[in-house]
């Protein structure tokens, strides 16, 4: 089905008042009666944690969509519902979109009781472009909103909080944001090496490193903070993030144009990855106010 610039507004809808739903019910809830679950999944912690506050919080932004889903024929991906078992058989394959959800990204942090975590909501056409996102940090309040229609670039429109944002540059110091699995990586190192080699070269007055927050908050503080990047290196086990992970913050990235979001390797991220859920095969970069060609060069003598 052809979607229209309409149509994907009112889509758009959908998903804000899903994402609002999901996390006003997540801000209420009490951490301390959280029960904490494991899940067969990537080779991280993060990937291999749930409660049921992610459940519930699925099922909510579901109950909104259903709607959409029905009238526009969509396919449905979501992190709590979504299997490695007989991949190629998902019905995104088949669908001309479907939507694409983590109920609630940074699990860990929202444990820990950091506001490093969001509800992420994106549509993805079958060819892997994200033609929206929706983002909401519930700790914070703030909302992102994204229309990125492949074929209508006049179109394309990003906003915080209902105003038009095109990311923010006002920092003397680079921020690297990284998930904290990766610290314990050998890679890292070297990583954080060439990076302060490359901060001195822009003249920057130094480098600081976030770990405290899940990949959607990790992205989204990259808009935030520009200069800065944040790395998510290829790794030949399942992990290194999800398509649920980066659907939504790679709409905000392309509607923006302030903000680079590419695998390793320059191409645009693998959104309908045919042969698994999971992001591990060619990683995630994303980058603002610093030269991406030059962080693409350092991931890859990195991953070497």
């Amino acid at each position: 089905m052809i979607l229209m610039v309409d149509d994907l507004e009112l889509l758009l809808e959908q998903a804000t008042e899903a994402a609002l739903k999901a996390g006003k019910f997540i801000a209420g809830f009490d951490r301390t009666q959280l029960q904490v679950n494991h899940k067969a999944g990537g080779t991280s912690l993060s990937a291999q944690v749930v409660t049921q506050v992610d459940l519930d919080s699925q099922k909510l932004i579901f109950e909104v969509l259903e709607p959409g889903i029905e009238k526009y024929d969509l396919a449905l991906l979501g992190e709590e519902n979504a299997s490695e078992n007989d991949v190629s058989g998902h019905a995104r394959f088949r669908k001309s979109h479907f939507w694409c959800i983590d109920p609630l990204d940074g699990t860990l942090p929202f444990i820990e009781g950091s506001d490093g975590f969001a509800v992420s909501i994106a549509l993805v056409a079958q060819s892997g472009w994200p033609v929206l996102g929706v983002i909401y940090n519930p700790a914070t309040g703030d909302l992102y909103q994204a229309l990125n229609p492949l074929n209508a670039p006049e179109k394309r429109l990003v906003l915080k909080n209902g105003e038009l944002w095109l990311g923010k540059e006002n920092n003397c110091i680079f921020t690297l944001f990284v998930d904290r699995s990766f610290q314990s990586d050998p890679r890292y190192p070297v990583c954080i090496e060439q990076l302060e080699a490359l901060v001195h070269q822009q003249g920057l007055d130094g480098m600081q490193v976030v770990n405290t927050c899940g990949a959607v908050m990790n992205a989204i503080g990259v808009m935030e903070n520009a200069p800065a990047c944040y790395f998510k290196l290829p790794k030949p086990c399942k992990g290194g993030g999800s398509l649920w992970d980066f659907s939504a913050t790679a709409a905000i990235a392309q509607a923006c144009g302030a903000v680079s979001a590419t695998d390793v390797f320059g191409a645009s991220l693998d959104l309908n990855r045919r042969d698994s859920n999971f992001m591990n095969h060619k990683g995630a970069i994303y980058s603002s106010g610093v030269n991406h060609q030059a962080v693409l060069q350092l991931a890859q003598e990195c991953d070497q």
